[in-house]
């Protein structure tokens, strides 16, 4: 290579890398990244789904510090309370009428919005002065260089939140929650969730449990995410371990989360413990001919709790 033209490259190279932020304040390595898809240039003609194409220069403009991520206001959704973190606690009363809210040191920075800015996913912790932790993924939103909350899910009580990593727009975790026979105070099952944010919503787009050392997995091979399909359609994929009666559930929503349908279907063992669908899906008897996220589901037979989760979102026509 011409020498003139070496370390220009090497550091347009060295920003590219830099573009991707993600803090963990735990030794705990990111959470493996298998499906980061984030939504092509085209889908910004939709404006609820903003592209989340990651840019290739640094964030401009102010951008979120810790300081002010831990000295924020924000809605607590267990007990549906508005709060003032002062470094980055929160309490009232005492005794029966205790509530406190604490902000975890588990939290990352990263672009969640296509805007070129790092925005920021943290955990919030609510106790009303009993045992429980309840805990929440909240989304913040950069506006200037000050946290704006878009979106929060609840996660559960006293989970155990080892990391939280943005890439690409996709937030993983990376936790322990309670399996069928754990007590609320002992989480034992690993678990890892990703959580995309489309529009002004959080939506839980895959979720993997480890038990008795197998990963639970469901992949969504076809079509690819953003396309666009014809009713009628057909969705493929595979999972690492069968569900109960090999029956796997699905949940159909528009964007806006509306719960469009919802039934169950038989999958196809493939060897050992390992199986395969196929489905059919017609949405023009629903009238729908726009963005729709569909969710297959493998619940727990114990207890009901979702085991592996695998989506897609597609605009069905």
């Amino acid at each position: 290579m011409n020498r003139k033209l070496f370390f220009p490259v090497l550091g347009l190279m060295l920003v590219i890398m830099a573009c991707s932020v993600q803090i963990n304040t735990t030794n705990t390595p990111p959470v493996s990244i298998t499906d980061t898809l984030v939504p092509p240039i085209k889908v910004t003609e939709t404006p609820t789904l903003p592209s989340l194409t990651p840019s290739p220069l640094p964030p401009s403009g102010p951008e979120l510090s810790l300081d002010s991520l831990r000295n924020a206001i924000y809605y607590a959704p267990f007990y549906e309370r508005t709060v003032t973190l002062v470094n980055g606690s929160y309490s009232e009363g005492s005794g029966a009428t205790a509530y406190s809210v604490q902000m975890l040191d588990v939290y990352a920075l990263g672009d969640l919005n296509g805007d070129g800015k790092f925005d920021a996913a943290i955990i919030l912790a609510e106790n009303d002065g009993g045992t429980g932790g309840f805990e929440s993924l909240i989304a913040v939103i950069n506006q200037g260089g000050t946290p704006h909350q878009e979106s929060q899910v609840q996660l559960g009580d006293r989970v155990q939140m080892n990391t939280v990593d943005i890439s690409s727009g996709v937030i993983h975790l990376d936790m322990v929650v309670q399996g069928p026979s754990d007590p609320l105070c002992c989480p034992s099952q690993p678990q890892k969730q990703n959580y995309w944010l489309i529009g002004n919503r959080l939506w839980l787009m895959r979720l993997n449990s480890t038990i008795g050392g197998t990963e639970h997995i469901i992949n969504v091979d076809t079509p690819a995410n953003w396309n666009t399909v014809t009713n009628p359609f057909t969705i493929g994929g595979s999972m690492t371990v069968l569900p109960f009666e090999n029956t796997l559930a699905y949940h159909i929503y528009l964007i806006d989360g509306t719960k469009v349908n919802e039934s169950s279907f038989t999958v196809t063992p493939s060897g050992g413990t390992a199986g395969t669908f196929s489905h059919d899906f017609n949405l023009s008897s629903a009238g729908i001919t726009d963005w729709v996220i569909i969710q297959f589901v493998d619940t727990s037979a114990a207890d009901g709790s979702t085991i592996a989760l695998g989506s897609i979102i597609l605009k069905a026509h």
